[in-house]
């Protein structure tokens, strides 16, 4: 895919592909429904009734342990139109429910390296009824952002509305990650990196209102949650 841009449009043309990707994905509604967990109910069955990825599910909820939730927790279904009712196992009934066994979450620790030292102050997420599409990392302004795992440098600009000065770095099995609201760049379009390499200072170019790091992880063209991968 990468390949067929290159000769079609070019260096150029490469990075304003993937440039338009990552905006559209990143301006589309994301609607769901609020379903509040009941006594008896999992996670699993819950996905399952709604038809919506077990994964996904957890990663917007920032449930990294199905095992806690707890009745009366509130947890959000993307993609649902209308809120549903579980079946959950009873004594008599649902045999089949009562041996399910849901599979293990996808969580790679260690997978990437935290971008920047600083305070967590925004989570991947439904926010104030909007999709935040990855974690927000208060930190002094001019502060070392650095290369979350080794890859190639695919943009840096600041085109991207709202986000001020943006650094986006491909990686190997087609993961992305972006750096935002940077004061400064520090490299350029196909740079290579290492990971930990330095690639821009803190800021709050864009829309912030303080100096912080917007950071996600993409794999090919959807937002993954980061403190699924973080050490």
């Amino acid at each position: 895919m990468k390949t067929k841009l290159i000769k079609s449009f070019g260096l150029r043309g490469t990075v304003l592909a993937i440039a338009a990707v990552f905006i559209l994905v990143g301006c589309a509604p994301h609607y769901g429904v609020y379903h509040r967990v009941k006594k008896g109910e999992t996670l699993w069955r819950i996905s399952r009734t709604y038809g919506v990825s077990y994964q996904e599910v957890a990663e917007v909820n920032n449930i990294r342990n199905p095992a806690r939730i707890k009745a009366g927790k509130r947890i959000f279904i993307p993609k649902a139109r209308a809120v549903r009712r579980v079946r959950i196992a009873t004594r008599k009934t649902d045999r089949v429910i009562k041996k399910e066994k849901p599979p293990k979450l996808v969580i790679e620790k260690g997978r990437f390296v935290w971008p920047v030292r600083g305070k967590l102050i925004s989570k991947y997420g439904m926010r104030s009824g909007s999709m935040h599409k990855g974690i927000d990392i208060k930190a002094a302004r001019g502060s070392s952002v650095k290369a979350s795992d080794k890859g190639k440098v695919v943009y840096s600009d600041n085109k991207m509305r709202g986000f001020g000065n943006v650094v986006i770095l491909s990686h190997a099995g087609d993961f992305y990650t972006v750096y935002a609201h940077n004061d400064k760049n520090l490299v350029k379009v196909s740079q290579k990196v290492l990971k930990g390499d330095r690639i821009a200072l803190v800021g709050s170019t864009g829309n912030a209102t303080t100096a912080h790091l917007h950071f996600e992880i993409r794999h090919a063209k959807k937002t993954r949650n980061p403190l699924f991968f973080l050490p």
